[in-house]
């Protein structure tokens, strides 16, 4: 009797412990399926969310892609590119290679001027008063149109034949544009048939073409007194200038010089990393 109580137990604990497993394994499943069915609905509101390491990896290609394309462009650009260079130089529009010397043609003492610098005179007009040795009052006139630069002399002074009187910009001659330089560098870029960039006051920007360079440099003082216009940039005193002239071209405009300018020396093109190193030609 007593055995047999004790297996009735035995199969009901072994029963329950059954049951219990088999809840276990039944609920295993369910769980499952909750976690894949999470994901998937997570997937379908937020597309990608199941791959988010792939995702990731295709993003960085493309970014880095674009970076390396624009470091080749950007290289590729400082190596075979091209900048404009140019140079600014001090100018004056004016006409001829120079200024034209009115002299006297007798000797005589010069009584008053009849004109002041910067004065339109047209051909043949009266520029001063001589007064020769023998009483006799003469005339010193304009050979040409143009305007008076420089009046040379002074009032009451006693002239010889052939005495400076006056400074002529001569307005029937080309127009033309000196340029002042002030270091041997930019004297350096002066060089017959290099292009100039005018800025002509009322014609916009024109091309002149270098003509003709003075090899030695002038005392910036004898350039004083030599034009009815002060020139900006150009020293003064005993510093070195270097002159050049540029012609105009036929059609342009005619200009009432002198009138002072800031021009640009076409001096080509240079690659870009000359540009940022400060190498090359002019820099």
């Amino acid at each position: 009797m007593s055995l047999t109580t004790t297996d009735a137990s035995a199969r009901t604990t072994g029963t329950a412990e059954e049951e219990r497993n088999g809840r276990a394994v039944a609920a295993a499943p369910a769980k499952e399926s909750t976690a894949v069915a999470a994901a998937r609905a997570a997937a379908v509101l937020e597309p990608g969310l199941d791959r988010p390491v792939g995702l990731v990896g295709a993003r960085l290609r493309a970014a880095a892609a674009a970076l390396l394309l624009v470091v080749g462009a950007g290289g590729g650009w400082l190596a075979f590119g091209t900048l404009p260079h140019t140079l600014a130089l001090p100018a004056l529009l004016a006409h001829g290679a120079a200024p034209e010397t009115v002299r006297a043609e007798q000797a005589g003492a010069l009584l008053a001027y009849q004109v002041s610098p910067g004065s339109a005179v047209t051909q043949g007009q009266t520029l001063a008063l001589l007064r020769t040795p023998a009483g006799e009052e003469l005339a010193v006139r304009a050979p040409q149109a143009g305007t008076v630069t420089a009046l040379l002399s002074a009032p009451g002074a006693t002239l010889a034949p052939g005495a400076a009187v006056a400074a002529l910009d001569a307005a029937q001659l080309p127009d033309t544009v000196r340029l002042f330089a002030t270091s041997l560098r930019e004297a350096g870029e002066l060089v017959p048939g290099r292009t100039v960039l005018v800025p002509v006051p009322g014609g916009g920007t024109v091309q002149a073409t270098i003509t003709e360079v003075d090899p030695l440099p002038v005392r910036a003082e004898t350039l004083d007194g030599a034009f009815s216009v002060p020139l900006p940039g150009v020293p003064s005193g005993a510093a070195p200038v270097w002159t050049a002239r540029a012609q105009l071209p036929p059609d342009t405009t005619r200009l009432r010089g002198p009138v002072p300018l800031t021009v640009s020396v076409d001096l080509g093109a240079r690659h870009p990393y000359e540009a940022v190193f400060g190498t090359g030609a002019g820099r």
